[in-house]
């Protein structure tokens, strides 16, 4: 079994969560041991978590009429809006020794990856050892980042810089999350369905606004290629091997899994 590394560019929603599920389904045939993945989106998109109901979380129409994607995860978790950022998944199987142990452990374990590839790039990091709900109420209509997890990275000054979910499945691990460059996340608040009252949107986007850090505070001139570097870097020291380089158009069943993620949304 092989360690792999992928390296995507910009692609769309459905075709980024499709490639994280078609990694699952390599290590689960026993064809790799563990991938590792960088990527980018275009459009900017809109995920929700596995178990969240697009109509209730999000103004669908409308967001497509915008010419934005929405996609569904296959990990659980909040609404996510990926623009300015890099995005990264782990995918290996459950005993792993990157990903293996408790739901905490698995989360430092790959956090300490993340933070060291940050300081590498200039940015400053440290894991989050308390839990933080920061709204009170609509909790139904909380975007990701208006919660601090245990276990997740922050600032120096306490501010959430990376989000993060993990699932697993048939003996696989996932974790995939969004390292931001400039904060966006207030757009999930503009899609964000009627029934979310103005009084709770702008609650939202000053919560938003005021927890959330971007690594372009800490080294304006990182370029996502530069932090996907220095990622993938930190990823081989982990695994103490040279992961073999993959394209995630060369994975089996792409195409199917790239319908499916569409069909869960439009149907």
């Amino acid at each position: 079994m092989k360690t792999l590394a992928i390296r995507d560019s910009y692609q769309s929603g459905y075709v980024n969560m499709a490639v994280d599920l078609c990694a699952m389904k390599l290590v689960r045939s026993g064809e790799a041991k563990a991938i590792f993945r960088t990527y980018l989106w275009k459009p900017h998109c809109l995920s929700i978590g596995r178990f969240q109901n697009p109509e209730k979380e999000v103004n669908t129409a409308r967001l497509i009429a915008d010419g934005y994607d929405i996609v569904r995860r296959p990990t659980g978790g909040r609404a996510v809006w990926h623009g300015h950022e890099l995005t990264y998944s782990v995918v290996a199987s459950e005993d792993h020794p990157l990903v293996c142990g408790s739901i905490s452990e698995s989360l430092e374990k790959v956090a300490s990856l993340l933070v060291k590839g940050l300081e590498q790039s200039g940015v400053p990091a440290a894991l989050n050892n308390r839990t933080r709900e920061l709204a009170k109420t609509g909790r139904e209509f909380n975007p990701c980042f208006t919660s601090h997890g245990r276990s997740e990275i922050m600032t120096p000054d306490g501010r959430k810089i990376v989000g993060s979910a993990q699932a697993r499945s048939h003996g696989v691990f996932i974790e995939h999350g969004s390292i931001l460059f400039t904060n966006q996340q207030i757009k999930a608040v503009d899609y964000l369905p009627d029934a979310a009252s103005s009084a709770l949107k702008a609650k939202m986007k000053e919560i938003l606004l005021g927890s959330v850090g971007t690594v372009l505070e800490y080294n304006p001139e990182l370029t996502p290629g530069l932090l996907a570097e220095n990622l993938h870097d930190q990823f081989a020291l982990c695994v103490a091997e040279k992961p073999t380089p993959f394209l995630s158009s060369d994975l089996p069943d792409l195409e199917e899994a790239v319908y499916e993620r569409r069909r869960i949304i439009e149907s």
